[in-house]
């Protein structure tokens, strides 16, 4: 028999890829974007699989007549507005697409009787840890009266809340992933401010100076969206039978500084393009955390997970993807 899973955001980076593994493996997936954020483009290679079907509607707006043919195996809600910028100046959006989404499509697993919820939380629930003897984060940190405390880590707290919550009430089980910073293939480049590898990579081939926002200093943990994907996979397999709530960190567990990044990227971009870089910094934005680096030991223990993409490998691949792509377009 095949499985049915619904994935919110799937025209997304996290949730495109997901989608693909999903049917990949022979499942069947109800795929939910509006296209705010994510892309068509990221779901074309599927889109006329006949195991997928798309909703095109805002996550507020789905109503159980929408869903209501299938018995889902699991419910992944991937859509969000993770933008740290729009958060912190559209703060009663933020909090009615990303937490009053969230409670919606609750509600409607619950009429469903979905046997297991999955849910896309954030690292940056530790935004105000910035005492490096607070790393690496474990996932009892958070949330605390310490952290978070940027806009869009409190409405993924207060939504993981409402996960928790509904699960436990209505007896289904929840499973919450606190991703780092996930880069790889069909990372989003047009937001005003892109995943910092990603916008990297596209400054040097456009010929276009690379920002860093503070000094360079500030350290993040780096996942491969390859990794996550089998993560995601891992916590199917383990979890969607389990009635009981977990929240598991998401990342490499080993950080790199931002000018590091940036010395990574142009050196690879330099030997696909001879392409030189040039480098400018700015203000740091508000709200970020100076420092990503999560204890992955619950994941590898529950899920049997290992992240097995070391960052230069991932970053070579991310940024040949760039290139192929702006070739193809040109």
């Amino acid at each position: 028999m095949v499985d049915t899973h619904i994935v919110t955001g799937v025209g997304g980076f996290i949730g495109s890829h997901l989608c693909r593994a999903l049917l990949d493996k022979g499942d069947s997936v109800i795929g939910i974007d509006s296209f705010v954020c994510g892309f068509e483009e990221n779901i074309n290679d599927f889109i006329n699989n006949n195991r997928f079907r798309l909703i095109e509607k805002d996550i507020r707006e789905i109503v159980l007549d929408d869903l209501h043919e299938f018995n889902y195996k699991s419910f992944w809600h991937l859509a969000a507005r993770g933008e740290l910028y729009f958060c912190r100046n559209n703060p009663q959006e933020a909090v009615d697409i990303n937490i009053n989404g969230t409670i919606n499509l609750l509600q409607i697993a619950n009429k469903l009787g979905v046997e297991h919820f999955y849910f896309s939380d954030t690292s940056a629930e530790y935004d105000n840890l910035n005492d490096e003897s607070f790393y690496p984060t474990y996932e009892s940190m958070a949330p605390s009266f310490e952290t978070p405390m940027g806009i869009y880590g409190i409405t993924k707290m207060a939504s993981s809340q409402f996960v928790r919550s509904y699960g436990k009430k209505f007896n289904f089980g929840t499973t919450l992933f606190r991703y780092t910073n996930i880069y790889g293939d069909s990372m989003n480049l047009n937001r005003d401010i892109p995943p910092v590898i990603g916008s990297f990579a596209n400054s040097i081939f456009r010929d276009k100076t690379c920002k860093i926002y503070g000094d360079g200093k500030k350290m993040r943990d780096f996942l491969h969206i390859n990794d996550l994907t089998k993560l995601h996979l891992a916590a199917l397999d383990k979890r969607v039978n389990s009635k009981d709530t977990e929240t598991f960190n998401v990342g490499s567990g080993v950080n790199y500084s931002i000018k590091d990044i940036y010395d990574l990227v142009s050196q690879s971009c330099y030997e696909l393009s001879n392409k030189k870089s040039s480098l400018t910094y700015t203000n740091n934005q508000p709200d970020e955390a100076q420092i990503t680096l999560v204890n992955i030991d619950k994941a590898k223990t529950i899920l049997g997970w290992v992240p097995t993409i070391d960052i230069v490998s991932g970053i070579n691949s991310t940024v040949s993807k760039i290139w192929n792509d702006i070739n193809d377009n040109n």
